[in-house]
């Protein structure tokens, strides 16, 4: 019987092992630089298209808005991007807001005299049929189309929305995503953006 030297046994493995690493991780990082501006470009495409559903008289055509983004509540409700229009017909906003499941986000359309036009949640973790029921339901979300003014930024404390018993949460956490877009929309308006 033929006695394997140590080499075989123990330094050939790891150098067989190295190089199946070394060669996966160059796969991935090929098949990552492929992919990235593919993935980039679908996600710009996607938040495109929904700030022309929201706000259709800019017909597609927006530029990001470069001055402060409102927070009303520390790491629970806050505006993370808002694009306004190139032909100066709105704003359109995305605000993060606490709800049940965590963060979910929604879209405010607002146009130039400060009406909203459409509102649409773009993503939670709410429980499905019952945290969902104010983003899915025919009925909560467009109330809010055409107001340009909310009385309060507790759902329950303002009268000129109706919030969605059994859904208390997810529909305060879309009011005050509601109510932090149009905080934010007066700050676009005092915004002068630079030549």
């Amino acid at each position: 019987m033929k006695k394997e030297s140590t080499f075989q046994s123990t330094a050939a493995p790891i150098i067989v092992l190295s190089i199946i690493c070394l060669v996966v991780t160059f796969a991935v990082a090929f098949v990552y630089g492929i992919t990235k501006p593919i993935i980039e470009n679908n996600t710009i495409k996607a938040a495109n298209e929904a700030r022309a559903e929201l706000l259709p008289e800019a017909k597609g055509d927006f530029k990001e808005y470069k001055g402060d983004l409102k927070v009303l509540k520390k790491d629970q409700v806050f505006v993370t991007e808002a694009y306004e229009a190139t032909n100066g017909t709105g704003v359109v906003i995305t605000v993060k807001s606490k709800s049940y499941g965590g963060l979910l986000t929604a879209m405010v359309g607002i146009d130039k005299d400060g009406a909203i036009t459409k509102v649409k949640v773009t993503e939670h973790s709410d429980t499905p049929g019952v945290g969902t029921k104010p983003d899915e339901g025919p009925d909560f979300l467009p109330q809010y189309k055409g107001l340009k003014e909310l009385k309060n930024e507790n759902v329950k404390n303002d009268d000129s929305v109706k919030h969605i018993t059994g859904a208390s949460v997810s529909s305060s956490a879309i009011h005050e995503a509601v109510w932090n877009a149009m905080q934010q929309y007066k700050i676009c308006l005092l915004y002068t953006s630079p030549s």
